[in-house]
């Protein structure tokens, strides 16, 4: 009996703790018309809640410009990334009523306007794949979401969205969770991500 009930804690701590299985499958969430223009962004946990929202011409405008002046190399190009999603959150803060968001996540949800690591990694990946799509990425391509975890280990459960470095193939986390809303996401190589057992700020 005690070792059903420890097995259903782990089970729970898993679903709530920002569990996506081994990388999020973002098909699980469908949005396959996604555009700069008009795409669901995810809120509430788990994107258990979603609006359809879009960057007007003059939020992407403000977004281009940070790209406006040409990089010469990848880590450049990462600083421009951190500062364009940023900028991102704080547009879509503002029309979903999600930037009081806070770092992190608590266990137990307070609100539909708070976003935990899945909502960040789907909400992220696509505002990459906006800059993909608007040539802005010059050193890299837009990854698939990476996932640790395993309580057991005392390794806490977390998804985080990805690029790659076109030249070396190095994989880079984007990890907006760990931030409050419209701060620059944490980037850092997926091996030093992999490292460390519970996220910081």
């Amino acid at each position: 009996m005690i070792a059903m009930k420890f097995l259903f804690l782990i089970s729970f701590l898993m679903l709530v703790s920002c569990s996506g299985g081994a990388g999020l499958n973002l098909g699980q969430y469908p949005d396959p018309n996604a555009s700069k223009d008009d795409f669901l962004y995810c809120h509430g946990y788990g994107c258990t809640k979603s609006i359809r929202l879009g960057f007007n011409n003059h939020e992407w405008k403000q977004i281009s410009k940070i790209f406006k002046k040409p990089v010469k190399d990848a880590s450049q190009e990462r600083v421009k990334i951190g500062k364009a999603i940023a900028l991102m959150e704080q547009y879509t803060g503002k029309l979903a009523n999600t930037e009081d968001d806070l770092p992190k996540a608590p266990l137990r949800r307070q609100s539909y306007q708070e976003l935990d690591c899945i909502d960040e990694t789907i909400n992220t990946t696509k505002y990459l794949n906006f800059m993909a799509d608007a040539k802005f990425l010059k050193f890299h391509s837009v990854g698939n979401p990476a996932f640790k975890g395993n309580l057991v280990m005392g390794v806490y459960p977390h998804n985080t969205a990805t690029i790659i470095e076109i030249e070396t193939g190095t994989t880079y986390v984007i990890d907006s969770y760990i931030h409050a809303n419209g701060e620059q996401p944490n980037i850092r190589s997926l091996d030093n991500w992999l490292r460390y057992k519970v996220e910081e700020t």
